[in-house]
């Protein structure tokens, strides 16, 4: 086990890097790979760095999540901010739900933290999770951890997002971390995830894109069945790679000479 001291010098350095990005990333020259949810499997992480960090042109793009629920948290989070610290130019990493002290304390990341080290080291991270970019542009594709807002009309209102909001309050900023697409809805709806969460329509979407001269969405936060599943027509893909959920993980990889991404296995 890592000792905080040394923990804390990685968070630092992470903290460091982190809050030299904007809050919207743009990232114009591909490959892309795109990897969802991880919740402490550090195996599926380490399988992907493995894989993609020795090809020198893939850029590596995490949407958030790293942290609650699985056995590795720590481990987890500590691989990917260290890699982000070391790779500044091929490892990105966005804000998930779970990158916020309402979900930490819930769903396992505060107690093992406070367990094995101490709330000083436990806000340390808080700090640097504060730091994480809330989406991505790869050209005409955005990225985000959960989906759109009610509020949200263009891409400049989440580069306008503040830096540094430890457990963000904000309406638009918690619903691009917790909204969900529903097929067959049209506009928003309440989400069984909690009050302000909505669900979105195809039509919320659509009206989206084309207002910010986009073509995809690329999401993570919602379980699927081999990891990997398009949505309203192939304008939104939604990709899951942690393998307690019972699924295969999967992530998507952005070709500049196929249009759609296409899946890869984590196995």
């Amino acid at each position: 086990m890592a000792s905080s001291a040394a923990i804390q010098s990685l968070l630092e350095k992470a903290r460091s890097v982190l809050a030299s990005e904007p809050q919207l990333l743009e990232l114009r020259t591909g490959p892309f790979l795109l990897v969802g949810d991880t919740h402490g499997d550090v195996e599926t992480s380490r399988r992907v760095l493995e894989t993609f960090l020795p090809s020198e042109d893939v850029k590596m793009v995490f949407l958030g999540d790293y942290v609650d629920r699985g056995p590795y948290q720590i481990q987890n989070v500590n691989l990917l901010l260290g890699l982000k610290a070391e790779h500044p130019g091929r490892v990105f990493l966005l804000r998930g739900n779970h990158e916020t002290p309402s979900a930490n304390m819930y769903y396992g990341f505060y107690d093992e933290v406070v367990s094995k080290y101490s709330r000083r080291l436990y806000e340390l991270y808080c700090d640097a999770f504060s730091n994480l970019p809330y989406g991505a542009l790869l050209d005409d594709v955005v990225c985000l951890h959960g989906g759109i807002g009610e509020e949200l009309r263009s891409t400049e209102q989440i580069s306008r997002l503040p830096k540094g909001d430890v457990d963000p309050q904000s309406e638009l900023a918690v619903q691009l971390l917790w909204n969900d697409p529903r097929e067959g809805l049209k506009g928003f709806a309440p989400s069984a995830r909690g009050p302000g969460i909505r669900y979105f329509g195809r039509d919320v979407l659509e009206a989206f894109l084309e207002r910010n001269g986009l073509r995809l969405l690329v999401r993570a936060h919602e379980p699927q069945e081999a990891g990997f599943r398009y949505m309203f027509g192939g304008r939104l893909l939604s990709v899951f790679s942690c393998r307690f959920y019972h699924d295969t993980p999967a992530a998507a990889l952005i070709e500049p000479s196929i249009g759609a991404p296409r899946r890869v296995a984590i196995e």
